[in-house]
């Protein structure tokens, strides 16, 4: 393709994205966020900044196309756009994050669909105010599988910002102390106690300025860890830590920051996959607000916590001609013999050769398969 056809193609998607940006005013009604390495400084916010202040300043972050960090699991931000977004056919709206591939995979190269994932689930709101609304999950493509529900998170306010380290790029091990319990897909209750450390590149607080309370509960979904660390433990100059964080599948869905943003579909989001608090699917008209949520638990080694990050968010319906020629993204099928999410079984989330290669489909010899309770097992196939 010519250069000249490259460069104008690229100008009318600019101005077709622009043109839809301009017909929306997005209003950002809730920030929320749980202690991260990126509080207070995506975006940033001074202690003396009051709410209303707070929220022009995340108001900005969006309309720069800046990112806007939610913290660690649960933290959350809640928008309004000037219009209720319809429920019209296939997706409604796209929300985009900063994610990003790796660009040296150690195991699968240019073929990698992991980077920086950090993916955040979405909720779908109708009501007069945030407060009052009926919220609905957009059952993304892990809901009914290796999702956990029921997820209840408190962190509590740190007494001190310096302390003792061991861990490499740690200035603070026991830095934020966190009690977390969920419910597992098979149904089993679980429980943790555990820390945020301090990453030794982020030394401002990670506890919300504006935050006076001793501690912050926050409750939703909860995804499975996507991390792998290919190196060292970071002890070790010669043999570097080097995490990746992956897509669930190639063709995984209805999570923020989990694609590109060069990804026209699974930026997408389609407010016919919301469901009730069972899992159970609702028909919605409309969405009056849009609330995004951090959904792992998760520590990265020296790139710290995972966190979801939120940078833009446009109605697809309010783009010329886009309801001709909709994208329609097929949700996963919800299992059969299920009437609630507490009677799911175990399923297989992830399947890996002997030499770490994950696999799309079993492969003849040792396969090593990771199952949503946990456990982990070989298989000869």
């Amino acid at each position: 393709m010519k250069l000249s056809t490259i460069l104008f193609a690229a100008l009318l998607c600019s101005l077709f994205h622009a043109n839809a940006q301009s017909q929306q005013a997005v209003r950002v009604v809730e920030f929320c966020p749980a202690p991260g390495q990126f509080v207070n400084t995506l975006p940033a916010i001074a202690g003396t900044m009051t709410k209303e202040e707070r929220l022009q300043a995340c108001e900005e972050q969006l309309q720069d196309g800046n990112p806007i960090s939610l913290g660690a699991a649960g933290g959350y931000i809640t928008l309004a756009l000037d219009q209720p977004i319809k429920n019209g056919k296939g997706s409604d709206l796209r929300i985009i994050g900063n994610a990003f591939y790796a660009m040296k995979d150690p195991v699968y190269g240019d073929a990698t669909i992991g980077g920086s994932i950090e993916p955040g689930i979405v909720y779908a709101g109708v009501g007069a105010s945030p407060e009052t609304a009926e919220w609905y999950e957009l059952a993304g493509s892990e809901y009914y599988t290796t999702q956990r529900h029921n997820f209840h998170i408190t962190y509590y306010k740190p007494t001190a910002e310096t302390g003792e380290h061991n861990i490499p790029f740690s200035t603070f091990d026991q830095y934020i102390k966190f009690d977390a319990k969920w419910t597992e897909p098979n149904g089993a209750e679980r429980d943790t106690t555990g820390y945020l450390m301090k990453n030794s590149f982020h030394p401002q607080t990670y506890w919300p300025l504006w935050e006076d309370k001793e501690d912050m509960t926050f409750k939703g979904g909860l995804l499975p860890d996507n991390a792998i660390n290919y190196g060292g433990d970071g002890s070790d100059e010669d043999n570097p830590q080097n995490w990746i964080s992956y897509r669930y599948a190639a063709d995984s869905y209805g999570y923020v920051d989990a694609a590109l943003k060069s990804d026209e579909t699974y930026t997408t989001f389609d407010l016919d996959w919301a469901v009730d608090n069972e899992g159970n699917p609702v028909k919605l008209s409309h969405a009056d607000f849009i609330r995004i949520q951090t959904g792992v638990l998760q520590q990265c080694g020296w790139t710290g916590e995972t966190s979801t990050e939120v940078s833009s968010i446009e109605n697809l319906h309010l783009i010329p001609g886009y309801d001709d020629n909709p994208i329609v993204i097929t949700p996963r099928k919800r299992p059969t013999g299920i009437n609630t999410l507490t009677d799911a079984t175990r399923h297989e989330i992830m399947r890996l050769s002997i030499d770490g290669r994950r696999l799309d489909k079993p492969e003849k010899g040792i396969n090593i398969v990771k199952y949503s309770d946990g456990t982990t097992r070989k298989t000869i196939d």
